[in-house]
């Protein structure tokens, strides 16, 4: 068959150069189609071109196979013959014998294309940076060992993703504690958390702590300000009763462990509190006197609530929304809350200030603390169930003898509320 010449005839069809070297002087399409024109016309071994041009048999069998796979009939044509063609053309027929960059498509330790878009969309939904997604997906019950950490950041490093942040007008951060000075326990903030919010919970959660008359509709937090270590308790409605007995239940349990330095819980100006009322306020702070306790408040300044107030951000993305869905009854409620609570002392680890990427118990063990694995072992609570037990508890308390009527007076004062 007589093939047409055409313009910038190709030059000699004989290799006279190492592979690499030819490369560079003819380019890797040309060298490789003479390469093939050995192997296919001139019928060479794979051993014998790779002698003759200084390189690894490799070499000579990606090229058969990329002919093998590639060439179309016409290309086949060229291979089995000496017949001459352009440059042009040789650039045409034989776009896939150019040599592609050393770079991987795909690391081994890569997420897929498809696990990566998930990721992305995640992050576009929920604006988490690398190790809270990591968190959140665990917490949901993703498998950890396709979506570990590494791979999540590196899908934020390829798609230059960032976590949405929310900075004070000048920029600057607020510390509201001396946390190098102050003790663990010594100050505490206080707070109580609405389930229902419809701007954190999906519809089907949403529904389901509203429907379901089992399971509770307010949480109840103090939070340790040096170690971040919480105490939860839940309950169908607020009240200052329970307001009262959840702290008092709390204070004792730390006195029960071996905590006897002052104690100084912080809260806002609830109902469920004191109301901003100063008598009221006194009346709590004569309670717990005895039990070298006291309690402020914040006198309507929302920063000084900041440590509680961001943990409740993080119930939402870390338990009632990852594991709302677990939840049917108030056992698996009940469950779920202590492992959350457990999660949270134990194994969630921390970056606020003073914490160093540690958990609760951690900084607690660091700090001294022999008994720290039973401190952060708090038990969930539903304070509606426990009203007997917190009545006894006001009662059992060994206060002196004015303080003591003072409890009375405040049991009277709550029973006819």
């Amino acid at each position: 068959m007589l093939l047409t010449i055409q313009t910038k005839p190709m030059p000699s069809l004989s290799i006279v150069m190492p592979y690499k070297e030819n490369c560079k002087a003819e380019g890797h399409i040309l060298t490789r189609f003479k390469i093939a024109r050995h192997y296919f016309y001139d019928q060479m071994t794979q051993e014998e071109i790779a002698q003759k041009i200084s390189c690894h048999r490799n070499t000579i069998g990606t090229v058969v196979r990329l002919c093998n796979d590639y060439a179309s009939d016409v290309a086949w044509e060229y291979i089995n013959s000496r017949a001459q063609l352009s440059l042009d053309r040789l650039e045409d027929l034989f776009t896939f014998l150019q040599a592609q960059p050393p770079i991987p498509h795909a690391h081994p330790s890569q997420l897929s294309g498809e696990d990566e878009t998930f990721i992305v969309n995640k992050h576009q939904l929920l604006g988490y940076g690398a190790k809270r997604l990591y968190t959140h997906l665990k917490r949901t019950g993703a498998d950890s060992s396709v979506y570990t950490l590494a791979k999540i950041r590196g899908v934020y490093k390829r798609n230059s993703l960032r976590k949405k942040t929310k900075r004070t007008k000048n920029g600057n951060r607020r510390a509201l504690y001396n946390y190098t000075a102050i003790a663990a326990f010594e100050k505490l903030q206080y707070d109580t958390k609405d389930i229902l919010d419809q701007k954190a919970l999906p519809e089907e959660i949403y529904q389901l702590f509203q429907n379901n008359p089992q399971l509770p509709r307010y949480q109840w937090t103090i939070i340790d300000a040096k170690t971040r270590t919480r105490f939860l308790s839940w309950s169908h409605k607020l009240s200052s009763w329970y307001g009262f007995s959840f702290l008092l239940f709390v204070v004792c349990w730390l006195r029960a462990h071996g905590q006897w330095h002052h104690i100084q819980t912080q809260m806002d100006g609830g109902s469920e509190f004191c109301s901003a009322s100063p008598k009221k306020l006194t009346l709590w702070n004569t309670l717990l006197a005895p039990l070298n306790a006291s309690v402020i408040q914040t006198e309507g300044v929302k920063w000084k609530q900041n440590i509680v107030e961001r943990s409740h951000k993080s119930d939402d993305e870390e338990f009632y929304v990852p594991r709302g869905y677990h939840i049917k009854s108030k056992t698996d409620f009940l469950i779920e809350a202590q492992q959350w609570m457990l999660y949270w002392n134990t194994e969630r680890e921390h970056s606020g200030i003073g914490m160093h990427d540690r958990t609760p118990e951690e900084v607690l063990e660091q700090l001294g603390h022999h008994q720290a694995h039973r401190i952060v072992r708090f038990p969930a609570l539903i304070l509606d169930d426990l009203y007997p037990t917190l009545r006894q508890l006001h009662q059992s308390l060994t206060f002196p003898q004015n303080a003591q009527k003072v409890l009375t007076q405040y049991l009277g004062f709550i029973k006819r509320s």
